[in-house]
């Protein structure tokens, strides 16, 4: 059944292009030369050197050079009492997911830990201040290191500070602002190392409502914190808020990209204005530029629709990772430097969307079974996932091979649209998974 009219207009009016204002192109050149070009005076990098104690102290202090630069400047931007114009809050959190994306090389399962599904604090917040003299002391201190300020990024959402230590493993650092704030943390914290829950029912009955909501606070926040760290660490820890065994993955499973179709399609439209291919035989691609922009929409919205049966899911943007808290910032985009200028200024466009009825195909060629819950206890499945089943023909999709059953959930098109990962690859990753 085809996409009705309104649902293909909702489409089209979803991909219309979009750009950040003119005026802010040298300051997101600067921002990116800091952000990811901090160690260029080492360049050509050879890997093999990295294992020198001498070069790789060079490395990350450069590095971290540049990216304390971009904080330094997102954080000098905040202090001059000048309103932001629209998109620069945006472009400056950008940078600073560039940064904690580096931080945890580019991996979404580490990423998506740290994200509460919460709305980052305002700019303005009054713990920011604590938390900049804090990241400054710590830089005082470790002059090779590099302490993100979660408040500046869209995801971090555990933790104050997000450090990044080339003699350690990152570490996630609380600040406490307030003579009684530190009190109630020595109070958790005593909790937490003895264990004694007849501790915590005193201070439940004897501190005041406040005093016992903080108290409860820091726990929750010290928790988090060292399930993140221990992911982080190790790969596996318990999720505190979904009660969820978490584990990464050993060894490390790879992942094929489409980087190359990507930059083939950006470097062909800024030739002849346009260019479209399909990774997968489902994922959906189409650049756009100079007389193309304005038709773009329309244009690839119908391209998919005819290759997909009204089975495909709202299409996106590629600009709209930017402030997408869990997508791969456009400064992390694996192209060169111009054409990221190119698609955050508008003078590229790129479309990307998935046909549903060409999942479920190549699926099949590849030796699939795809078919709906077939039983009570997958439906419960189902249902108790912790994202969004697949769904084709109203019902969700169930894949098997070799005896092995896998329900994939939305999230794989979060990996395909803004991470750049084969759908087809990350499928046999999730079977090849122990």
């Amino acid at each position: 059944m085809a996409e009705s009219p309104k649902v293909l207009e909702k489409h089209i009016q979803n991909l219309r292009p979009m750009a950040m204002p003119a005026h802010l192109e040298e300051v997101a050149k600067q921002l990116f030369e800091e952000v990811c070009c901090g160690s260029r005076s080492l360049w050509p990098l050879d890997p093999e050197r990295l294992k020198e104690p001498d070069f790789r102290a060079s490395f990350y202090r450069l590095v971290h050079d540049g990216m304390w630069a971009a904080q330094e400047r997102f954080l000098n931007r905040i202090g001059n009492g000048e309103p932001m114009v629209p998109g620069e809050e945006a472009l400056y959190r950008m940078a600073m997911d560039t940064i904690a994306w580096q931080m945890m090389q580019r991996q979404l399962c580490y990423a998506r830990r740290f994200y509460r599904g919460q709305r980052q604090p305002s700019l303005n917040n009054s713990n920011l201040k604590s938390v900049v003299t804090a990241a400054r002391q710590l830089r005082n201190d470790k002059p090779d290191s590099m302490p993100l300020i979660a408040d500046l990024t869209t995801f971090l959402q555990i933790g104050d500070i997000l450090l990044a230590d080339p003699h350690g493993s990152p570490a996630i650092i609380e600040v406490k602002e307030g003579q009684r704030n530190q009190e109630i943390g020595e109070l958790a914290r005593f909790y937490r190392q003895s264990g004694c829950e007849r501790f915590k029912q005193i201070v439940s009955e004897t501190e005041s409502k406040h005093t016992v909501k903080q108290f409860e606070r820091m726990l929750r926040q010290m928790d988090r914190m060292d399930f993140a760290a221990d992911l982080l660490g190790g790969g596996k820890a318990k999720d505190p808020d979904s009660d969820q065994e978490i584990l990464i993955p050993e060894p490390f499973l790879p992942i094929e990209d489409w980087d190359a179709e990507l930059n083939g399609l950006l470097e062909e439209a800024a030739e002849k204005a346009w260019a479209i291919n399909v990774i997968d035989e489902c994922l959906f691609v189409g650049a756009y530029a100079k007389h193309m922009l304005p038709a773009s929409p329309i244009a690839f919205v119908g391209w998919l629709s005819e290759f997909s049966g009204g089975e495909f899911i709202p299409a996106a943007r590629l600009i709209d990772s930017v402030g997408q808290p869990l997508a791969l910032p456009l400064f992390a985009v694996p192209t060169s430097p111009e054409r990221m200028m190119d698609l955050l200024f508008g003078r590229l466009h790129v479309c990307t969307g998935i046909s549903i009825p060409g999942l479920v195909e190549a699926c099949q060629k590849n030796g699939f079974v795809v078919r709906p819950p077939k039983n009570k206890s997958e439906r419960k499945w189902v249902h108790e996932m912790r994202g969004e089943a697949i769904k084709y023909e109203g019902q969700a999709v169930v894949l098997e091979k070799n005896g092995k059953s896998v329900i994939p959930a939305a999230g794989i098109f979060v990996r395909s649209l803004f991470h750049f990962q084969r759908p087809l690859s990350f499928i046999n990753a999730m079977f090849d998974n122990p």
